[in-house]
């Protein structure tokens, strides 16, 4: 990965101005901090400003893990595309959520078992988003052997999910889940987006960094040893400064062809 201010990171941010872009987000860890509990996360209100002057210039997306609902609550801003469960509520995508709310009920039961049959359970929070699942260890005394004990009972889970592993997190996906690439890739068909910008924080945005298409811009939150992102930020507060400068060029951009008009 190369830091994103760098020359040739500055050059593909250039570059996006030159066609039809579309600027697409995670949520945690990238517009808003990482906090103990998943509750207490919000936008800053600098993130917000920018990301609202943002999409008056051009489409904007968010892709998070969290429910499109709980979105809707922390995201102050109006964005174009608000796309929760990992790509599963609100993409232009047809999703089979009545399979997908079956199966995340039956895993429901079989965790909660799991997880009240030991004291470890005690440390665990445990996030139900309908279409998914998500435990929490982040407040484990012993997190690597809370996160192995966690994954025998996820191992044992029927049907099998799909686990993504989140920051001390794991996510628990039903089958016949789209990711968060297979949502992006759609949004940026339905916009016709010769560029997409992408940036996100977690390892469950390496889906997105691994499949992304050469001239898609992919970015990641602080540098990461074995990330497949092209570049990345120093840390979550630069989001801010990404933004600004997003917003600058769509600016200049918008007064240059109101010019030749």
């Amino acid at each position: 990965m190369k830091y994103l201010f760098g020359a040739e990171g500055t050059a593909e941010l250039a570059r996006l101005n030159a066609g039809t872009a579309l600027f697409a987000f995670d949520f945690d860890g990238t517009l808003a901090p990482i906090e103990p509990r998943p509750e207490e996360a919000r936008v800053p209100a600098d993130v917000t400003q920018r990301l609202q002057a943002l999409t008056q210039l051009a489409p904007v997306a968010v892709i998070s893990g969290r429910r499109r609902a709980d979105l809707v609550e922390r995201l102050p801003a109006t964005v174009r595309y608000l796309v929760g469960n990992h790509g599963n509520e609100g993409s232009p995508l047809a999703i089979d959520t009545a399979a997908m709310l079956s199966a995340c009920e039956g895993w429901r039961a079989q965790l909660s078992a799991c997880l009240a049959a030991d004291p470890r359970g005690a440390s665990v929070l445990f996030e139900d988003k309908s279409l998914s699942l998500s435990l929490h260890y982040r407040q484990a005394r012993d997190r690597e052997g809370v996160a192995a004990w966690l994954q025998e009972c996820v191992d044992r889970l029927a049907p099998k999910p799909h686990v993504i592993a989140g920051k001390l997190s794991l996510n628990l996906m039903p089958p016949g889940a789209v990711t968060k690439f297979d949502a992006l890739a759609a949004i940026a068909a339905a916009e016709r987006a010769d560029a997409v910008l992408f940036v996100g924080d977690d390892d469950n945005d390496e889906i997105v960094f691994a499949r992304a298409p050469r001239h898609w811009l992919t970015v990641r939150v602080e540098l990461q040893r074995g990330s497949r992102a092209r570049y990345f930020l120093h840390q979550q507060s630069g989001v801010a400064t990404l933004l600004d400068h997003l917003v600058r060029s769509r600016t200049a951009l918008a007064n240059q062809q109101g010019g030749e008009a």
